[in-house]
């Protein structure tokens, strides 16, 4: 095979996947995180093939974590005249990594996610894009597989990375590290080697160097073959059990606050511990924004706490939540919020920018828009309860939409209800008290809301089976922070 034809078959591949995967839509902006090594630099160069076919438009930003001296200075440099060449916009960003993670007891490696991801999503906000090509490849997902196994994972974790989470993207998930250093040289790159990764001197690089290529000698296997396996079948266990979760949310959830979510006991007793503890999961994520640094041994004290049932007792999980039995019903809630009340009673208004990222400052949130056709809809992130992410019939709503609380004269129609009620009408029936409903952050047109946030949507503004665009709102309190990632 001459270079060319790996060169066109390596694209095409990776067409093939982005469209498979419903990766991007044609218009999105995309942020793509070069580092200078061969994976980044690969994924830009493609991309970059690919954009008029796509219709994307791509941004490059370029983290120097500063903990390599010249040889970070230098793989700026590299990636700005790669940029330049290929005619990218590009941002570069200077942190201090190693002075991060001394102040915050965070990992190098743990520090530098969260700043990658932070920056990356200040520059998509910055520039109107509403995604982020990051470059994990099949071993960095072997990898991930591994490590999660070592910590004692569950199937979520088994599952590793996925193509697309929220706003972030990996087209090259199923690609070899080989596939990609050859592409890198036949298509004529030169990407920088961060010696950094040749040394045992952190986890991954102690199981990329050491922990595999023991097992493929000692034990003639593909390890990495072998845990990509298993991520795609616990994948697939995950959806399903996921699904089972969301119908058991709906039938425990008793009250639903900005900061706060009861169940019932007795509800939650009668479900199977798997669906159970997933259900208390999606309890947290409604109240924190996410399950950063929730491990077992907080869902352990949760479900003790079901079991028992006894009023009064209580636990307290990382990030000040805490979770308080009251007679036949668990609540699990924000003490910052109940203390100091997190959301602002004072009247706010931004508006929505379509597509994109907008930052509510009342709020400390952002709210994320993207436009897509129905059939490119994710069907699995649908079936799954996620009370931070709502689908609209782009047609109906358009622009001038705004992030608000709550006004005199507000009107809404709940989904699936037959007709319009004052907002204050849905607020007494939810049993939504006085004192939070300012508190309670929602999308209006006009006086007419079309999505309160946490709660429910406008049945007139629903997806059907008529809609012919999509408009895809997802409701981000703390950014990033996944730890799969």
């Amino acid at each position: 095979m001459n270079t060319s034809s790996f060169v066109f078959k390596f694209t095409e591949k990776m067409l093939a996947a982005v469209q498979e995967n419903r990766l991007v839509e044609p218009g999105d902006g995309v942020v793509v995180g070069v580092s200078g090594g061969p994976d980044s630099v690969c994924l830009l160069h493609v991309l970059h093939s690919l954009q008029e076919i796509l219709k994307i438009r791509l941004y490059a930003v370029h983290i120097n974590h500063m903990l390599r001296g010249g040889e970070a200075d230098a793989d700026e440099e590299y990636t700005v005249s790669l940029c330049s060449r290929l005619d990218i916009p590009l941002v570069t960003v200077r942190k201090d990594i190693a002075a991060m993670a001394a102040s915050t007891g965070l990992s190098l490696e743990e520090a530098g996610r969260d700043v990658r991801y932070s920056e990356f999503r200040k520059h998509a906000s910055a520039v109107g894009a509403v995604k982020i090509a990051v470059a994990h490849n099949r071993n960095d997902q072997a990898e991930t597989v591994m490590m999660n196994i070592i910590r004692g994972t569950g199937t979520a974790g088994l599952s590793g990375m996925e193509y697309k989470r929220d706003d972030v993207i990996r087209p090259l998930l199923d690609v070899d590290r080989d596939e990609i250093e050859r592409y890198c040289n036949e298509a004529g790159l030169s990407p920088r080697t961060d010696s950094s990764n040749l040394e045992q001197d952190f986890t991954r690089n102690r199981v990329r160097l050491g922990l595999f290529p023991y097992i493929n000698e000692k034990f003639g296997a593909s390890i990495v073959d072998s845990l990509c396996r298993l991520s795609q079948n616990a994948s697939m266990d995950e959806r399903f059990i996921d699904k089972c979760a969301s119908e058991g949310f709906e039938k425990a959830v008793v009250e639903r606050k900005v900061h706060l979510v009861s169940f019932d006991i007795g509800q939650l007793r009668d479900l199977d511990p798997a669906v159970r503890i997933r259900v208390l999961r999606i309890g947290i994520t409604h109240v924190s924004g996410s399950t950063k640094g929730i491990g077992n041994v907080h869902y352990k004290a949760l479900l003790e706490l079901v079991d028992k049932g006894t009023t009064g007792s209580a636990a307290e999980l990382p990030g000040g939540i805490r979770a308080v039995v009251s007679y036949d019903v668990i609540r699990i809630f924000s003490v910052k919020a109940a203390n100091t009340g997190n959301s602002s009673d004072e009247e706010y208004s931004v508006q929505l920018i379509i597509p994109g990222v907008t930052f509510v400052p009342a709020l400390g949130s952002e709210m994320t828009a993207s436009v897509i056709i129905p059939e490119n809809i994710d069907k699995n992130n649908m079936v799954g309860y996620n009370p931070n992410v709502q689908y609209f019939d782009y047609d109906k709503v358009k622009q001038g939409i705004n992030i608000r609380n709550r006004r005199n004269g507000d009107i809404f129609k709940p989904l699936r209800s037959n007709g319009t009620k004052k907002l204050k009408e849905f607020f007494i029936d939810a049993k939504i008290p006085r004192e939070d409903r300012s508190k309670i952050p929602m999308l209006a047109i006009g006086n007419e809301i079309i999505w309160i946030i946490g709660y429910k949507i406008s049945d007139k503004f629903k997806v059907t089976e008529n809609t012919r665009s999509v408009l895809k709102i997802e409701y981000n309190r703390r950014g990033h922070n996944d730890s799969r990632y």
